[in-house]
């Protein structure tokens, strides 16, 4: 049993893989990050890997800030575990289910994130590759980071208010602030050349991937379009920091 773990700002979501097979629950994320450990461990202590996907910057292999979470949860497991940024995870399970080697996944819940997959693995840079959300896009409002300017002071489930009821009338594509974010998506597949833009989370999953492929190649030269697909497993980022974890045994194993 590999368990996959998904720490957002709300819900914490876990994946249990057993076999070729996911099953899922959810719990509050306030209940969880009381001690993270003895959840796993309460629940899931007979694990033989564990994932962890966390809203948090990664610099050289430590946890440096988490914008939409209240603190950075200490772990002390028994099991061998791995602990990534949740884009990231998402980004991973996006390229597997799509079959894409180059891939830039987005997610949009309480924040935004990006998660780079370059050649079928991970890209991290120092620890922090595709935080798209924390972009400057323009302006002087405060993000949660600390930052000014930034998309996911404009475009997020913690900064646009009604944005599920926006997105149901349509009124969402009318708006500047979603102009704002592909220009933003344009803006990174030029630079990064991916194969697709996977885009999921509790509040992306809501969006019609046409209309954000329209606009984001709208931006872009014809040669460099780029197809736009949409994630609509909620527990997409939890399956990633699964099949994350099940990656690191299997190369640790003769």
């Amino acid at each position: 049993m590999i368990v996959g773990i998904d720490v957002g700002g709300t819900n914490t979501d876990i994946a249990i893989l057993e076999g070729k097979k996911f099953r899922t629950e959810s719990f509050r994320t306030s209940e969880v990050l009381q001690n993270l450990s003895n959840f796993i461990r309460r629940n899931f202590g007979d694990a033989v890997a564990v994932g962890i996907g966390l809203a948090v910057w990664f610099i050289d292999g430590k946890a440096v800030k988490a914008p939409n979470l209240p603190v950075i949860p200490a772990l002390d497991l028994d099991m061998p575990f791995v602990v990534d940024n949740d884009a990231n995870c998402f980004a991973y399970f996006s390229a597997k289910s799509l079959n894409f080697r180059n891939l830039l996944g987005i997610t949009i819940g309480t924040g935004i994130g990006g998660g780079i997959i370059a050649d079928g693995r991970v890209y991290r840079g120092r620890g922090a590759a595709g935080e798209i959300g924390h972009t400057f896009v323009g302006g002087e409002k405060r993000c949660r980071c600390g930052g000014k300017g930034h998309l996911e002071a404009y475009f997020s489930g913690w900064s646009l208010k009604n944005i599920r009821k926006l997105i149901e009338t349509g009124e969402i594509y009318r708006m500047e602030e979603f102009n704002l974010f592909c220009r933003s998506l344009a803006n990174a597949v030029m630079i990064l050349n991916p194969e697709a833009v996977a885009v999921g989370g509790r509040i992306g999953a809501r969006l019609d991937e046409r209309f954000v492929e329209e606009r984001v190649n709208g931006y872009l030269p014809v040669e460099m379009h780029v197809a736009v697909k949409r994630i609509r497993d909620d527990y997409a980022a939890a399956k990633g920091a699964a099949l994350l974890a099940l990656d690191a045994i299997s190369q640790t194993q003769p």
